[in-house]
């Protein structure tokens, strides 16, 4: 009996120190932003099959323009609280986070006011006057944003990727199940827009719940205020230049096209989308902090670690975002029913712009850290002055068509200007951009083959 127990202990040991490995390797932060990612785009990808199957194409048109007017709302008054609080030295003081959670209740009451004001007279500019409603009840959105507890960014500053990524990924699941539910009891957009505002009172409700030191009191502290605007200065120039390049399509778009052939366009907007959600997520959850801290401890060292940081998920998504673009055609055929393949071509071509997303949001990210605010303008000035000179040419060469290539088209062109970015700050690696590089090409050749197999062989 002794000597059964005797080697039964060693086993023992062994699993107990393999679990321990496998739950710190769950821990990392790479691994916790992949899952949630992954686990994400799931729910967008089971949403937007069951809502398809539900609702009319139009009513995906309709949220992609309520998308697009909250979107274009949000960034004209983007002050960087996120940047702001995680950087800041005092962003654990209880005054310091007062001030910054009173200015954003009123940021937030401002942009529901004027939305509420303007909603008749943008549904007008739009030809679709039937939207005004729609407008301004989504303006309420703001207001219920804006009273969240600053916890959510004060999570990252700690680097509580896990809570705070299982609170979002609770809340979308809750917005699913809403969207669902009322899209089967109303069949119409109303579903959709009543789903997303459940789940906004929800993720406020468990910004209160879910962390410490969550309540908050009305303060204006005009020191603090006063960093914030002059931080802001940068944020709020190269936000409104965001508009310009991340709607203008869709603000075309949606006056130029019925409603029907726009919910094609946003159904492909959203899956290209999936791959940026990565995109968008690791560099400012993970890189930025992560940067921050190097730049703060040890800033000879910022370069290599960046890119020791980056380089096996940036090679990895790279080759998945480039298998994208390959399989466009046949994901639509998989995910949609043969109604819905006019949103075939319109994947394709702006599945291009997520291949190279993570190296310019990693590189903004770093530049930012290293205490170069005014990256982020310069990036923005830059995809201007690409739309302005694209999207003519785009339009008279294919018309619609040319427009969403020359969407597609933008972040290559950006990436070169990140580059020469990071070469001023003595902070690329030519070399490993150029792996990255080849690990999408990789991807899109990848996909190409697979998509060719599956469809030659009738499989979809």
């Amino acid at each position: 009996m002794a000597d059964t127990m005797t080697s039964l202990a060693p086993r023992r040991f062994g699993i107990g120190n393999r679990l321990r490995g496998l739950v710190a390797l769950a821990m990392i932060d790479t691994n916790i932003v992949v899952a949630s990612v992954i686990l994400a785009n799931l729910l967008r990808a089971v949403s937007s099959v069951v809502l398809t199957r539900l609702l009319l194409p139009e009513a995906f048109g309709i949220a992609g323009i309520i998308a697009s007017i909250s979107f274009t709302a949000g960034m004209m008054a983007d002050l960087g609280f996120q940047p702001f609080v995680v950087r800041h030295a005092d962003g654990d003081r209880p005054h310091f986070l007062d001030t910054v959670w009173t200015v954003a209740i009123l940021r937030s009451l401002a942009i529901t006011v004027a939305l509420i004001a303007l909603s008749q007279p943008i549904a007008n500019l739009l030809g679709k006057p039937d939207l005004q409603l729609l407008i301004a009840v989504a303006s309420l959105g703001f207001l219920i944003d804006g009273i969240a507890s600053p916890t959510l960014i004060t999570a990252l500053r700690h680097r509580m990727i896990l809570r705070l990524t299982t609170l979002e990924l609770g809340v979308a699941v809750f917005q699913l199940a809403v969207s669902v539910a009322l899209a089967f009891l109303w069949r119409d957009y109303w579903a959709i827009l009543m789903a997303m505002l459940a789940a906004g009172v929800l993720k406020t409700c468990l910004s209160y719940i879910a962390f410490p030191d969550s309540s908050r009191r009305l303060a204006l502290d005009r020191g603090y205020v006063r960093e914030l605007w002059k931080f802001a200065r940068f944020v709020a120039g190269s936000s409104l230049i965001t508009i310009f390049s991340m709607q203008t399509d869709k603000w075309i778009l949606a006056a130029l096209m019925p409603l029907d052939e726009f919910g094609f366009y946003i159904l492909a907007v959203n899956l290209a989308s999936a791959p940026i959600a990565f995109a968008a997520a690791y560099p400012s959850r993970v890189l930025y902090p992560y940067c921050a801290q190097v730049y703060r401890e040890r800033a000879q060292d910022l370069r290599r670690l960046f890119y020791a940081k980056r380089q096996l998920p940036s090679l990895i998504y790279c080759f998945a975002a480039g298998g994208l673009v390959g399989t466009a055609p046949v994901v639509i055929a998989i995910l949609y029913q043969p109604a819905y393949a006019g949103a075939a071509t319109y994947l394709q071509l702006l599945a291009i712009a997520p291949m190279f997303a993570l190296s310019t949001a990693s590189a903004n990210e770093a530049l930012v850290a290293s205490g170069r605010v005014q990256a982020t303008f310069y990036t923005s000035v830059a995809r201007l002055l690409w739309l302005v000179t694209a999207l003519p040419v785009g339009y008279l060469i294919g018309r619609e068509l040319g427009l969403v290539a020359a969407v597609g088209l933008m972040e290559p062109a950006i990436l070169l200007f990140k580059w020469a970015q990071l070469r001023a700050a003595r902070l690329l690696d030519l070399g490993a951009e150029a792996t990255f590089l080849l690990a999408g090409g990789a991807g899109v050749f990848t996909g190409s083959v697979i998509d060719y197999i599956l469809r030659h062989a009738h499989l979809v």
